[in-house]
């Protein structure tokens, strides 16, 4: 019996330490005859958090928590006890105008044979915890729009490196690399679906002199004009690139070498046009055109571009200022 009666004194000698030490707010409350629920015990950490002192013992709690506060709290414990099952959840208090939380567990207990009903109640702090989370969460958020932000900016950034990859500097045209890279896709197309497609080289006659006499940067702006003069004049769906000093290109998809000997005849005449100034002297242009249509299936872009350039070459020897299309190895259409 002393033995038993040992162990005893000393489970309950550990729940008062429990009791007193814990940082845990704890307290016992009982439901009495009017309804109202009885602060009948309070351990010290509870006391030090309502800022209160033993005088609360056996106090009813609208006494020291004020009517409202106390009618929440009593909703709750009656739930607790109708249910006769625990009640745990996060709760917020202002506490001298600052917000705390804590997660509490209230426990109920229904003492059948006295009738008693009674409420223990654990409530931990846990402000710093969830502030931190809340800080978390806030950082996880500015962290997310950041990321957002710097993919935004890497996704615009190689979006100008592939636009400046393809980009003609000076004229803003497609440059030799946009011209192979769409040329091949839109050949391939014309073969799989056996349709017609024509390549155009245009090149200025006597640009290198324009440098020489007037000056590179005067050279530099008839550039400019003569390419957005081929813009304006071809469809979405060509391909236009500036493929050396003085040379551009046009790949004409869905365009028979009939159709293609008409724009160039065209381009010979707007381009005849065209009146620059220097120093009070005018200044016009001619060009010098070559066309080839895509013929047998073993047609590429090289080949394609060896039999237009060769059809320029003989619009240089005709005198220039001519259009000069590709009809097979020994023979050519020559239109001015």
């Amino acid at each position: 019996m002393n033995n038993i009666s040992n162990i005893e004194k000393g489970k309950l000698n550990l729940f008062e330490h429990f009791w007193t030490n814990s940082k845990d707010n704890m307290f016992l409350a009982t439901l009495d005859k009017d309804g109202d629920f009885i602060a009948e015990e309070m351990n010290p950490s509870q006391m030090e958090n309502l800022g209160q002192n033993e005088k609360i013992i056996n106090k009813k709690l609208k006494d020291f928590l004020g009517e409202e506060n106390a009618c929440f709290l009593e909703k709750k414990y009656l739930k607790c006890l109708e249910e006769n099952t625990p009640i745990m959840e996060e709760e917020s208090v202002q506490v001298d105008g600052e917000e705390r939380f804590y997660n509490t567990m209230i426990i109920p207990i229904n003492d059948e044979k006295s009738g008693e009903k009674k409420i223990i109640g654990i409530s931990r702090e846990i402000t710093e915890l969830k502030l931190a989370k809340q800080n978390l969460e806030k950082l996880n958020k500015e962290l997310d729009l950041l990321i957002n932000q710097k993919d935004e900016e890497l996704f615009n950034a190689n979006e100008k490196l592939k636009a400046l990859a393809f980009e003609d500097s000076l004229t803003g045209i497609g440059n030799r690399r946009y011209l192979n890279d769409h040329a091949n896709k839109a050949i391939s197309l014309a073969h799989r679906y056996d349709s017609c497609l024509t390549l155009i080289v245009l090149d200025i006659d006597g640009l290198t002199q324009v440098n020489e006499s007037c000056s590179h940067t005067f050279g530099d702006s008839i550039l400019k004009e003569f390419a957005n003069l081929l813009k304006d004049s071809i469809r979405d769906s060509d391909i236009l690139a500036r493929y050396s000093g003085e040379e551009f290109l046009l790949l004409l998809p869905m365009t028979s070498l009939a159709a293609a000997q008409t724009l160039g005849k065209r381009l010979l005449e707007q381009t005849r046009e065209l009146k620059f100034e220097f120093k009070g002297q005018e200044v016009a242009i001619t060009t010098s055109i070559g066309a080839a249509a895509l013929e047998s299936p073993q047609d590429n872009l090289d080949s394609l571009l060896h039999k237009t350039y060769d059809a320029l070459s003989v619009a240089k020897k005709e005198g220039k200022n001519k259009l000069v299309s590709f009809i097979d190895k020994n023979s050519y259409k020559i239109d001015t």
